[in-house]
């Protein structure tokens, strides 16, 4: 299977009285339409706690220029009967992103995990360089050292914001609050990075459909 070097990010929301058939929508008929599509390695959807948008379908694609392509946007300008009403559910309030891969560290999981936490920020221009050192040398090496993380990958927003986003694969949901957690987050150098975080965003995400994959 080919390693993905980009990811296609879309955050959806309904009034609960769609959400039947928005979910039946999507396991259905989407996510097979889209697994279909050139590019797309591997597709999964998560509900993301006390939040709003509540739903995020997450693509893990070839690179960068999948988004853009004519594939996907093929799929934009011509959906079919039943997307055409699913969009009028949720109006203006979705997100799609398209990110580049930056790092990944950890062990790719045979299986999905249940769940997914993810951190957006912005940083500083003048501390870009310190911020992504820090981030691939120290603080992800360390997190993905704590019982129940798995995975850890970093992302650059090519579309969208904030800029930055970071997601963490965990088996325990409260990994990050575990003493072992709390100490490898505890260090100089991420206190300075973390001061510095603008327009951060930490969702937890939980698994209701796991990944479906190309043939």
């Amino acid at each position: 299977m080919a390693e993905a070097q980009g990811l296609v990010t879309v955050w959806l929301h309904v009034p609960p009285e769609r959400e039947e058939e928005f979910n039946a929508w999507y396991n259905l008929e989407h996510i097979n339409q889209m697994v279909a599509l050139p590019g797309v390695v591997s597709a999964r959807r998560y509900v993301v706690e006390n939040a709003k948008p509540k739903y995020l379908a997450w693509y893990d694609v070839a690179d960068e220029h999948f988004e853009p392509g004519p594939a996907f946007q093929e799929v934009v300008a011509h959906p079919t009967p039943w997307s055409r009403r699913i969009r009028t559910f949720y109006g203006e309030d979705r997100e799609r992103m398209n990110f580049r891969l930056m790092r990944d560290v950890g062990a790719r999981p045979a299986t999905d995990t249940p769940w997914l936490y993810i951190v957006h920020t912005d940083i500083p221009d003048h501390i870009v360089d310190e911020y992504n050192e820090w981030y691939d040398n120290e603080h992800l090496p360390r997190l993905v050292t704590v019982p129940g993380v798995v995975r850890a990958r970093r992302y650059a927003a090519v579309s969208g914001n904030p800029k930055y986003l970071t997601a963490y694969e965990l088996t325990d949901k409260d990994a990050f609050e575990s003493p072992a957690g709390l100490a490898a987050r505890k260090t100089p150098w991420t206190a300075k990075m973390r001061s510095l975080f603008q327009n951060t965003r930490r969702s937890m995400c939980q698994l209701v459909l796991p990944s479906r994959r190309q043939a």
